[in-house]
């Protein structure tokens, strides 16, 4: 039996991406998933095989998963295109559309040709999904234009409504779908609201690596943590990049996760870090694209301003920063709960944006600010309160007096009301 066989039997939690991710199946483009190690982008791509089978009724011979962590799979794509081309023929020798997998794409020697060739050449008869763990290894190993002939998708550890769905609560995310903060104002009942925040907590704590969530025991959680930070953050990252000076790169690591949701004074951090400017902002690339962690710059009208003024630091997963820290005390007992809290607010918010670098923070020189601000087509000023208030706090309401907004949001612990533009409701309705 195959292992496309195999993988077409299981029983997969669908993730909020892959709708969007199915349009392009009929495409000619290459399919691009980057990500993370273990923020389940085999597994959607195991999905995609799932629908691709149940849902087009293609035969599973037709579907070729390609693992590249494998030598001999590696090998054979890297010797080129005749020779993946002669692979799949002999697997697959009927005249029939071939989809083919590729996991972990950045570990071949010249991706950028293969990929060329096979949509300019073969779109016809196969139809490319490939995954990758560093957005800067892929870009600079895709060197040749490859504009109209691939289209990428970021894939992140779980978001909170996602997390529900992995515990099999869908009625609790339905809840919060019913309740969303950035644009519905509703009072949730007492027993939804002890349930909903006992699981953000919990979220905010571990992270939302799928594999992490679907783990029972506290103890087994953070073992899996430990794993996915020593294979991950200290031997692969090490490895594709070669870091100079590896010790000083992990006290790095560690000093950013410690100040999640502060400014990032680069001078004083490298001092503190132990080194040089230039190899800090290096570093700084390296954890941005391998989505460690996410450096968001400060908001202004003028766009020259963004460049020049200090960035915030928050991680692309809470559970990763709390195992860098080695901090896996209860919400309600930490003295960084509202950073934290802050955190996982700007995970959430990532899956609420159309890019990234829309989401910015404001703050003014003599420190009245505002944690999000939501630079689209609306710009949305968002303020995270660790507890209840009632009251709207000062730096959102200078933002909107100074920017004329005509929405804000107040995320707190449970307070829900609309007074003006300000909407007030729990953080875990983001």
């Amino acid at each position: 039996m195959s292992i496309v066989t195999n993988i077409s039997k299981q029983l997969l939690v669908e993730r909020d991406l892959l709708p969007g991710i199915v349009k392009w199946i009929s495409q000619k483009e290459a399919v691009i998933l980057v990500g993370s190690r273990q923020v389940g982008k085999t597994s959607l791509l195991y999905l995609l095989m799932q629908y691709i089978v149940k849902k087009m009724n293609v035969a599973p011979d037709d579907i070729f998963y390609l693992d590249l962590e494998r030598m001999e799979t590696l090998e054979v794509v890297n010797a080129g295109v005749d020779s993946v081309i002669n692979y799949i023929n002999e697997q697959s020798p009927a005249n029939t559309k071939k989809y083919v997998f590729i996991d972990e794409i950045q570990y071949l020697d010249n991706p950028s040709n293969l990929l060329k060739i096979l949509v300019d050449h073969y779109s016809d008869r196969i139809k490319i999904f490939a995954t990758g763990s560093s957005a800067l290894t892929i870009k600079k190993k895709f060197q040749d234009s490859l504009v109209g002939r691939k289209i990428t998708f970021e894939i992140f550890s779980l978001s909170f409504k996602e997390f529900l769905v992995f515990k099999k609560e869908e009625q609790l995310k339905e809840i919060i779908e019913k309740n969303d903060s950035l644009n519905i104002v509703k009072s949730i009942s007492e027993i939804s609201h002890k349930k909903l925040l006992n699981y953000y907590f919990e979220y905010s704590l571990f992270g939302g690596y799928p594999a992490v969530v679907l783990i029972e025991g506290y103890a087994e959680k953070r073992k899996y943590l430990d794993d996915i930070f020593t294979s991950y953050v200290r031997k692969d990252i090490n490895a594709i990049f070669s870091l100079e000076n590896i010790t000083a790169f992990n006290r790095l690591v560690k000093l950013l996760a410690l100040n999640i949701g502060n400014l990032v004074n680069i001078q004083e951090f490298s001092k503190e870090a132990g080194i040089s400017r230039h190899t800090m902002e290096k570093y700084f690339a390296i954890l941005e694209s391998t989505y460690i962690c996410r450096f968001v710059q400060p908001y202004f009208t003028n766009k020259k301003k963004e460049i020049v003024k200090m960035p915030k630091v928050y991680f692309y997963d809470t559970g990763l920063r709390n195992r860098i820290i080695n901090d896996f005390r209860k919400v309600e007992d930490r003295v960084d709960a509202g950073a934290l809290i802050e955190n996982t607010v700007f995970k959430n918010l990532l899956k609420r944006v159309e890019n990234k670098e829309n989401i910015k923070f404001w703050r003014m020189k003599y420190g009245v600010e505002v944690d999000f601000i939501i630079d689209e087509e609306r710009v949305l000023p968002i303020e995270v309160k660790l507890k209840d208030t009632e009251a709207v706090p000062s730096g959102i309401a200078a933002f909107v007096h100074n920017y004329k907004s005509q929405e804000a949001v107040v995320l707190n612990k449970k307070f829900t009301t609309k007074l003006r533009e300000f909407k007030f409701m729990p953080f875990y309705t983001v």
